[in-house]
């Protein structure tokens, strides 16, 4: 313990700088007492200063720019036409999802249609009731095959007289039937 003392104080008693004396000490702690004199005289006496405060202006009360006006009422009613397409949107959508749950009825309603409309025509059914009636399949020699050398034609004739422009049209289709043909 007596140890841990002597360090403390070895600690305690470090210099830093120079060990010799100085000699200007006292005249400068001399000069501190008078500007501490002269510190506290000041503090004695303090000078009243009148300090003058800002008044504050009253602001006129501010308006309302017409265009401010306009702007808030086109935007007002933009949100309201948002809103009312939003609503509409909503009835579409409600509306498709009806007519797609009606189509998946009708379609299955046409499956059940188509299928008993198949079964009326039972294959062999129709077969006995052809040969009841004297029918058979041709044979190969009782075919035969007609060969006409001309082009297929057929005339239409149409009540009332046509247009210039029935006329313009119906030459048009047949130039583009001219050339779907030739492109066959």
């Amino acid at each position: 313990m007596i140890m841990a003392q002597r360090q403390r104080k070895q600690v305690q008693s470090a210099v830093y700088g120079s060990l010799a004396y100085d000699l200007d000490t006292l005249a400068r702690e001399r000069t501190l007492e008078e500007a501490g004199q002269v510190e506290r005289q000041r503090r004695k006496e303090p000078e009243l200063v009148r300090r003058q405060r800002p008044q504050t202006m009253v602001q006129p009360k501010a308006k309302v720019s017409p265009l401010v006006l306009g702007s808030v009422a086109v935007l007002a009613g933009m949100v309201v036409l948002l809103l009312l397409c939003y609503v509409r949107l909503t009835e579409i959508s409600t509306s498709v999802s009806e007519i797609k749950g009606e189509m998946g009825r009708l379609n299955e309603e046409n499956v059940a249609l188509l299928t008993t409309y198949e079964k009326t025509f039972d294959m062999a059914g129709v077969k006995e009731t052809a040969e009841a009636a004297g029918m058979s399949k041709p044979s190969a020699g009782q075919i035969e095959y007609i060969e006409m050398g001309g082009p297929d034609t057929a005339v239409v004739y149409a009540a009332g007289s046509e247009s210039i422009l029935d006329k313009l049209f119906g030459s048009l289709e047949q130039g583009a039937s001219v050339v779907m043909e030739y492109f066959r």
